[in-house]
């Protein structure tokens, strides 16, 4: 599992690539929270690089999220391969975050 974070003007990009599943939610989800607990409130989660999500990772997603929203901030999804896209929809995460088609989709949803 893979954890790269940048800065597109005011948004934190995190790329994340691999597999998020029980085996490495521990160590993400802990990456993730001290993101999430740091100045960015504007947060795309780009997940082009995600080959597999289990519910430990989907977990992980909605805590970043919720931590977050706790701040005034907000996570957008983008770029999930079609596979991982599927396990979003079917989790119902449609219905709690905002998710798109292109990094720069989300992206765009800040300015919007």
């Amino acid at each position: 599992m893979q954890i790269a974070t940048r800065e597109v003007g005011k948004v934190l990009v995190i790329d994340l690539a691999g597999r998020l599943d029980s085996r490495t939610a521990g160590e993400v989800g802990d990456r993730i929270d001290a993101i999430g607990t740091g100045t960015a409130h504007q947060v795309v989660l780009n997940l082009s690089g995600l080959d597999f999500v289990s519910s430990a990772g989907l977990r992980v997603i909605l805590r970043l999220a919720r931590l977050l929203q706790s701040f005034g901030g907000e996570l957008q999804i983008g770029a999930a391969q079609p596979m991982v896209a599927e396990v979003l929809r079917t989790a119902g995460f449609d219905s709690l975050l905002r998710i798109h088609a292109t990094e720069a989709d989300a992206l765009r949803a800040f300015a919007a």
